[in-house]
C-alpha cells in the first residue's frame, strides 16, 4: 500500500512591504500539521522571515502562530506543510496581512494652497485598501491564500484546486466574479459569485474542471484580467480580457494551477468591450502529465 503524503510544498509571491503571516486554521479532524516558511533561495537576500524570540525563524507549529515577513522587493516564499505523524491530515490555512503601505505620497513641490484664512490646507490622504488576494482550497494542502499574480499550485507544485475566493478591494470598485465547473459526472457549471464569495467545494475531493472569470463595476472598462490556467495533462493556457474561460481539452481534467492578475486595459475605444471568452494568447508548451498525480 502506498504511504500517504507526509508533506506538501508550494511557493507564493510576496510584494515589497511588511506583512503578518498567520497560521489561521488547521485540520478539521485530527492533529494539525506544522508549517515551515522560508524565502526561496533567489529571494533570500531581500526577504526575511522573523519569528518571536525562542522560535526557529519561519516555524509555525499550530493555528494561532505567526511570523513577520519583511520584503525589500518582490520575491517568493516557500511554504512547506508537514504532518506531525504519519497519517495525519495536511490541512492548513495561512494568511498574509499587510502591515505597511509601501507606496508613499511624495511631498508637493510647491506649497499647498492656503485657505481663505491664510492657513495651509491639509491634503487628503489616499485611501488604503487591503491587498487583493486569491484564496484557494487545494487538495491535500487545505486553504492557501496568495497575492494577485502569484501561482496557486501551478507548474512547480501541481495539485487539484477544489475551490476559490477573491478577497480584498480592487481599484475603482471593480470586482472579479467567478463561476466554477465542478468535476462531477457529468461536469456542471455552478452559479457566479462575487468577491468574498467562495466557489467550489472543500474536503470533498471534487476538483474544478473549469473556471470562468469576469469583471464587473463602473470602471471595468479600464481593466482586464490576465490569467493562466494549468490542467492535468495539458499545456498552460493563457488568457487576457474582461471575460475568460478555462476548460481542459478533455473537459474533465482537474485544474492543477491558476494565476490571476488585474491589469490596465491594453485596448481602448471601439472594440474594447468585444474582448470575449474566446480571446487567448498562444499556449505554452509546459505540461503536467497524469503520471504526476500519484507522486
Amino acid at each position: 500500500m502506498a504511504q500517504a503524503t507526509q508533506e506538501q510544498e508550494t511557493a507564493i509571491t510576496v510584494h515589497r512591504g511588511l506583512f503578518l503571516l498567520r497560521y489561521a486554521t488547521g485540520a478539521a479532524n485530527g492533529r494539525s500539521p506544522f508549517a515551515v516558511v522560508r524565502p526561496a533561495p533567489a529571494s533570500a537576500p531581500f526577504i526575511e522571515v522573523i519569528s518571536p524570540p525562542g522560535v526557529v525563524a519561519g516555524f509555525l507549529s499550530a493555528p494561532g502562530d505567526f511570523a513577520i515577513v519583511r520584503a525589500e522587493q518582490s520575491g517568493n516564499l516557500i511554504v512547506k506543510i508537514v504532518a506531525q505523524v504519519p497519517g495525519d491530515p495536511l490541512e492548513a490555512s495561512l494568511r498574509m496581512e499587510p502591515l505597511s503601505s509601501v507606496e508613499k505620497t511624495a511631498p508637493a513641490a510647491a506649497a499647498v494652497a492656503p485657505t481663505q484664512q491664510g492657513a495651509p490646507a491639509i491634503p487628503a490622504q489616499p485611501a488604503i485598501f487591503a491587498q487583493p488576494t486569491i484564496l484557494a482550497h487545494v487538495s491535500r494542502l487545505g486553504d492557501v491564500e496568495v497575492a494577485m499574480g502569484a501561482w496557486i499550485a501551478g507548474p512547480d507544485a501541481p495539485a487539484p484546486i477544489e475551490g476559490l475566493e477573491v478577497r480584498g478591494a480592487l481599484p475603482g470598485g471593480v470586482a472579479i466574479e467567478l463561476q466554477p465547473l465542478l468535476a462531477t459526472n457529468p461536469p456542471r457549471w455552478m452559479d457566479w459569485s462575487g468577491p468574498g464569495g467562495f466557489v467550489g467545494t472543500r474536503r470533498r475531493a471534487l476538483p474544478l474542471a473549469g473556471l470562468r472569470l469576469r469583471l464587473t463595476g463602473a470602471s471595468a472598462e479600464n481593466f482586464e484580467i490576465a490569467a493562466s490556467g494549468l490542467f492535468l495533462g495539458s499545456p498552460v493556457q493563457n488568457r487576457r480580457g474582461r471575460e475568460l474561460e478555462f476548460v481542459s481539452p478533455a473537459g474533465v481534467d482537474p485544474l492543477v494551477g491558476l494565476q490571476v492578475e488585474l491589469v490596465s486595459a491594453s485596448v481602448v475605444g471601439v472594440g474594447a468591450n468585444e474582448r470575449t471568452l474566446a480571446e487567448s494568447s498562444p499556449e505554452s508548451k509546459l505540461k503536467v502529465f497524469r503520471a504526476m498525480a500519484s507522486a
